[in-house]
């Protein structure tokens, strides 16, 4: 008797032999500086990623908007004809590489070292969705047919908040009908341990802007005249204390109060990743004096309030005796369920005039996210915890919600598609920061992750 076919091994036979070839392709991709500063070269990354899902076969559409040729496109890659949707999350715009002077090599000229390839985007989100298309060619290549279609988006806005995805899925045929989603993220921790997250926050950005002069003035007058940013530091210190106390507020009324189950998971799970944060980061305590484990819970169930960026006056190298004009301050909000963007920045206006501050602008600088979780409970993550806990062979870990932002719910919320991260990223990836790296070895895991997931989706899937 014929012994039966291992197509798993296949599969991953498949991805192993590719890693050297998307190891190139991932080193072209990052080499494009895919920054919304530069128009060319967000449409350059565009084009690059619709040709390398075209030779997968794909049905791809890019879908721009008609009233502003600024706005990157929208990539859509549909494959397969049949079965219920499968919609995967990606991005193809990446942050800035500033400072350039903390990057050990340029961030646009990627260089692999000690299995690592160094460069902006490389994991965040350029690695990830490169490996997530490999383990959707790896599947058709050794299965010959998707169990369910896959609807793969790539978005060229949403380091800055994804202002018009709403506005390009709308341009699209039914392009948020799905049964499921999968985002960026899904992770491995020091342990080699698979971490599932099953939700993402909202966010709320804004500017604050101070202006107390037509122009500078001669400081020999500041026992006269207003000075910005004496005017913009007690704004802020009026929203946060020293220790990081958030004094907004009203800024958690009606925030639930975790589920029970969720917070006993959280509990349970090991510090080998925050310990692996302190270390890549130079984190020598956490803010407010919390445990380490205080601060896991933290990350998870709490909302934040963090002041990104200052800006005024002449900080060269030359002295300037002047009262400047104008002070401003950059802020990002942090959000969980029930949190609504607009009421928070609703209640911020509200909460500067009531201290004295009614002279700060608060200027919304993105289009707000809203949170997206689904239970952790829920099938469609017993699924992607399966296959992960297949391909790396330990129980994976199981979270609430990842620490950061996606724009999943304006993806999912229409037809209440639950969604999950799906991948195999690291937390000292230097994801944002210089030095962003994508470790080769993760994207072959990824890959053979993101085919036994699918393996287990299509028309007979319990919850569909």
């Amino acid at each position: 008797m014929t012994a039966p076919i291992d197509l798993r091994s296949e599969v991953d036979a498949y991805v192993d032999a590719a890693l050297p070839r998307l190891t190139d392709e991932l080193a072209k991709f990052v080499a494009i500086p895919s920054e919304s500063a530069r128009p060319a070269d967000l449409a350059r990354a565009a084009e690059w990623i619709v040709e390398r899902m075209r030779r997968l076969g794909a049905d791809v559409s890019s879908i721009s908007s008609p009233d502003d040729d600024a706005v990157p496109p929208l990539v859509v890659g549909e494959f397969g004809k049949s079965g219920p949707a499968l919609i995967a999350v990606n991005h193809y715009d990446v942050q800035p590489a500033e400072p350039l002077e903390l990057w050990t090599s340029p961030p646009y000229e990627p260089q692999v070292r000690d299995g690592l390839l160094y460069g902006r985007g490389a994991t965040d989100n350029k690695g990830e969705l490169l490996a997530r298309l490999l383990g959707l060619e790896a599947h058709l290549a050794v299965h010959g047919r998707l169990p369910c279609r896959v609807r793969v988006l790539v978005e060229g806005e949403e380091e800055r908040g994804s202002p018009h995805l709403g506005e390009l899925l709308d341009r699209g045929k039914d392009l948020r009908r799905g049964q499921w989603a999968i985002g960026e993220g899904g992770g491995v921790d020091p342990e080699e341990r698979p971490s599932i997250e099953c939700g993402v926050r909202g966010m709320l950005g804004v500017q604050l802007n101070v202006r107390t002069l037509r122009s500078d003035i001669h400081s020999a007058l500041a026992a006269i005249v207003d000075n910005p940013i004496v005017r913009l530091s007690g704004a802020l210190s009026s929203l946060a204390a020293p220790d990081g106390t958030i004094l907004l507020e009203g800024f958690a009324d009606g925030v639930d109060t975790p589920d029970r189950a969720d917070v006993a998971r959280v509990d349970a799970m090991p510090l080998g990743e925050l310990e692996q944060l302190q270390e890549a980061y130079g984190v020598d305590r956490f803010r407010l004096g919390r445990t380490a484990r205080e601060s896991f819970a933290a990350v998870v169930f709490e909302p934040t309030l963090n002041i990104q960026a200052i800006w005024a006056g002449h900080p060269g190298a030359n002295n300037k005796n002047v009262v400047p004009a104008e002070a401003h301050a950059r802020l990002d909000l942090r959000l969980v369920p029930s949190q609504d963007p607009d009421a928070i920045l609703a209640l911020l206006r509200r909460h500067l005039a009531s201290h004295g501050f009614a002279d700060v602008e608060v200027e919304p600088i993105r289009i707000s996210y809203r949170p997206w979780w689904t239970p952790t409970w829920h099938e469609l993550v017993v699924a992607a915890a399966s296959a992960s806990a297949a391909v790396l062979g330990k129980e994976a870990l199981i979270s609430p919600s990842a620490p950061g932002t996606a724009p999943m719910w304006e993806v999912c919320h229409r037809y209440l598609v639950p969604a999950v991260s799906l991948g195999a990223s690291r937390v000292d990836s230097m994801v944002h920061a210089p030095n962003e790296t994508y470790r080769l070895a993760d994207a072959a895991v990824a890959a053979k992750i993101t085919s036994r997931f699918i393996g287990l989706l299509g028309p007979q899937a319990a919850f569909t």
